[in-house]
């Protein structure tokens, strides 16, 4: 029984939607070898056509339709096309309109890799067109000229045609080297963070070894006077150490841009300053800062921390 289920033939829908341009929308399916036509898939159990025309085009690309107008029933039958198995589609393809034109389409990778718009002529000229989807094209969508009494044909149309069509390949170069540009321009991006990383951090290290040669020396020689008798002119030395290294970390900072904020006695400044607290100074005016609990900087004129400051009230 089941067997025979697989055997009959599947009812789907399908979309012809109409922008207002009167432009068509095709899609790139992976399951038609990569050729396009319009969204569209199975009428589910208890839907009718409109409700699963709806539907599909909504799962398939994120828009919402109306002015849903059925054309004709279309047979597929063992496509050549259809790369995922041969069956047996009965077709119901359907005429539908935007109900918003500013709608943004979102496709589902699984059913359409990109999405053109394109003109009813421009589309069966094409040879990526899904067979039975360019007949209903040329069927439904294509004004038949009508010849007649003073009807003439355009002398200059070839000539014309060609030009387009040069017009338009010389476009999709231009497109390709510019996505092509785009995709170097993002590459480089990454390689000119690592290089400015990499610059920063060559800085940093004298500064990091000199601090390191620093923390080498024997505190306990330094701070014990019993130890040695030259403990204190070891300790001024070590003292003026830490003062350079200090002026090599001020210096890095001024080749970047980075500047101290200044504190002890400026006046209170809300774009430079974060109060902690206030307390009496007799010989400072209200709002002078007294002290600083934590240093702040400003890079281009801009504050990136604010000095942390106690000011007088």
């Amino acid at each position: 029984m089941i067997d025979e289920i697989k055997k009959m033939p599947k009812v789907t829908v399908g979309a012809y939607i109409v922008n207002k341009n009167g432009e068509i929308l095709m899609m790139r399916s992976p399951k038609w070898g990569d050729r396009l036509l319009g969204p569209g898939g199975h009428i589910e159990y208890g839907e009718t056509a409109v409700e699963a025309v709806k539907r599909e085009v909504k799962e398939e690309t994120g828009l919402d339709i109306t002015d849903i107008e059925l054309l004709t029933p279309v047979e597929v039958i063992n496509s050549d096309e259809y790369t995922i198995r041969k069956d047996h589609f009965v077709c119901l393809d359907h005429k539908a309109r935007l109900t918003d034109e500013n709608q943004v389409i979102n496709l589902d990778a699984r059913e359409g890799l990109e999405y053109l718009w394109l003109m009813p002529e421009d589309i069966i000229k094409r040879d990526d067109i899904e067979k039975s989807t360019r007949g209903m094209i040329e069927k439904f969508f294509i004004k038949k000229n009508k010849h007649g009494l003073f009807h003439h044909a355009c002398k200059k149309c070839e000539e014309l045609e060609k030009q387009r069509d040069e017009y338009k390949s010389g476009w999709q170069r231009a497109l390709a080297d510019y996505k092509n540009l785009q995709r170097e321009v993002e590459q480089r991006r990454g390689e000119w963070a690592q290089m400015s990383e990499a610059q920063i951090l060559e800085e940093f290290l004298p500064v990091f070894e000199n601090m390191k040669k620093a923390m080498t020396c024997d505190t306990d020689t330094l701070i014990n006077a019993d130890v040695a008798d030259n403990a204190d002119k070891r300790f001024e030395n070590w003292k003026i150490g830490v003062e350079h290294i200090k002026k090599q970390f001020a210096e890095v900072l001024k080749q970047h841009g980075i500047e101290e904020i200044k504190t002890v006695g400026e006046k209170f400044d809300p774009a430079l300053h974060e109060a902690s607290g206030e307390e009496v100074a007799d010989d400072k005016e209200v709002g002078e800062i007294v002290r600083e609990v934590s240093g702040g900087y400003k890079m281009g004129g801009k504050t990136i921390r604010a000095a942390r400051v106690i000011i007088a009230k």
